[in-house]
């Protein structure tokens, strides 16, 4: 699901709340980068773009351990630094085989980002200003924010994975925290 431009986007000083049910059938078992969460456009003053990305990665025990993720794909056209950098949880996993609740918060002017699972703060992948590390660009690569023109929702996996399915309902995005329905 991709939203973008008008009515949505742009969001009132560049921040916004969202918030979504989704079931998942399975996650992976092995190393696979994977994201459901994305929102992204161009860095303000610069001429390349960048996704703040909530998915996951490595297997731990108890499923596949969420991640937080910035991305500045305009590198592979040759514009702008590459990044890949992340923020992994300290063992929390995507919830499968259940409806589960997921909230965040992508807050451009603070470079920051916040999620939730099932109303409770994800402390420990709240990103503000940088990560734990890069791909490219160095570990305190600055994950500065987008101006955000649009928002992804839905399961992608960056290496060979089997096939996943992924039911999402009740979408809402805000200016303001929505909170889980009851």
């Amino acid at each position: 699901m991709r939203v973008e431009g008008s009515p949505v986007f742009p969001v009132e000083g560049n921040s916004f709340y969202g918030r979504m049910m989704f079931w998942l059938e399975s996650a992976p078992t092995a190393s696979v980068h994977w994201t459901f969460i994305e929102a992204g456009g161009t860095v303000p003053g610069q001429d390349y773009r960048a996704l703040y990305r909530y998915g996951g990665q490595h297997p731990v025990e108890g499923g596949s351990q969420l991640m937080a993720n910035y991305e500045t794909p305009d590198f592979y056209s040759g514009i702008g630094p590459k990044t890949d950098c992340w923020l992994h949880s300290q063992g929390k996993v995507v919830p499968v085989g259940r409806w589960a609740c997921v909230e965040w918060q992508y807050d451009g002017p603070n470079n920051t980002m916040r999620i939730w699972m099932d109303g409770m703060a994800l402390e420990d992948l709240t990103m503000t200003g940088k990560g734990q590390g890069c791909g490219g660009g160095g570990d305190d690569f600055p994950w500065t924010a987008p101006t955000f023109n649009h928002l992804e929702l839905g399961w992608e996996s960056f290496q060979q994975d089997d096939a996943r399915t992924i039911w999402i309902d009740d979408v809402v995005i805000s200016t303001m925290p929505i909170g889980c329905p009851e």
